[in-house]
């Protein structure tokens, strides 16, 4: 009727006005406020997906993926609020059959007819108060549990100093007790023998000194730079593979590494290495490997942002 559609209901028009009324404190956000939450929630979540993703850190990131993504779509409503009211340029009046006679209510309401009339203006506003807030949450959670700094260069080099310190007096107090027990007889012998077994192994948290022992070990990779840096790893005769994985027989903290990044091989006397397929290949004495190159002490791997020497023991 003359380009106008008509909506009968059956409300007064002192109960519409009070609708109306109570998210008029909220006008801001149905104006201009929730472009910015959207944009903002947006932002949130892009950037939360993009960091964890190219640091290899997607399945740390899941609860905070998941939290962002609530908190982007809390926004949505407001907007389905805001627009479906006039579609098409189309003025919404409500008639007011409770008051016959009444004029048509003046002026056109710019919201979804329905949700206004069921009272949920104001909680559509809440939600989306609510939506940013959870996205800030999303993001104070990603930047506390997944991106923890690492300690500081001058702590590692001092707590690197202190092992080094360590392991000289145990290995000459071992040296000089063991000597000095055996002349003492059965008991003797027996204090001579645990002095002899003490602290032979040092086991120390990424980024400080650490001694690995396995058994039957002929040759050593000993990590010269990276997280790992001070790590002795003792090889036996056989496949030894290299790698992010907890699985690799040495396991890297290093996000640039593959999970499965190469492959030392014992075979009849001397050593191979051969990369499995890396995503930023495995280097010897600073050349490519490719294909099984030999490797001999003295000789430098690197992988991603870690660097290890190896040395024949036997």
């Amino acid at each position: 009727m003359n380009g106008q559609t008509y909506i009968e209901v059956n409300y007064n028009l002192a109960w519409l006005e009070q609708s109306i009324a109570q998210i008029q404190s909220y006008s801001w956000l149905f104006e201009w406020g929730m472009y910015l939450f959207l944009l903002a929630t947006v932002a949130i979540a892009f950037w939360i997906f993009f960091d964890s993703t190219t640091k290899r850190k997607s399945a740390k990131a899941l609860v905070p993926r998941m939290v962002s993504m609530v908190g982007f779509f809390a926004i949505i409503p407001a907007f389905i609020f805001r627009f479906t009211g006039t579609a098409d340029g189309v003025t919404n009046l409500v008639r007011l059959n409770a008051e016959p006679g009444a004029p048509y209510y003046p002026g056109p309401i710019h919201w979804n007819v329905k949700w206004l009339l069921s009272g949920y203006g104001s909680t559509i506003a809440l939600i989306a108060l609510a939506g940013i807030l959870i996205s800030v949450v999303a993001l104070v959670v990603y930047a506390s549990t997944v991106q923890r700094a690492r300690p500081s260069t001058e702590f590692v080099s001092a707590l690197n100093n202190k092992f080094s310190e360590l392991e000289r007096q145990v290995g000459s107090v071992k040296q000089g007790t063991a000597s000095s027990y055996q002349t003492s007889g059965p008991a003797g012998q027996g204090a001579g023998s645990n002095v002899s077994n003490a602290a032979t192994i040092f086991d120390r948290k990424p980024q400080a000194a650490t001694i690995i022992d396995k058994p039957q070990s002929i040759a050593m990779l000993t990590v010269l730079s990276g997280s790992n840096r001070g790590q002795i790893h003792r090889l036996p005769a056989g496949d030894v593979k290299v790698g992010r994985g907890s699985t690799n027989y040495i396991a890297l903290d290093d996000e640039k590494a593959s999970r499965e990044h190469a492959k030392l091989l014992y075979n009849g006397g001397s050593w191979v290495v051969f990369d499995l397929g890396s995503a930023n290949g495995t280097y010897l004495n600073d050349r490519p490997v490719s294909g099984q190159e030999p490797i001999n002490t003295g000789d430098t791997l690197r992988m991603g942002d870690s660097s290890l020497q190896f040395s024949k023991t036997g």
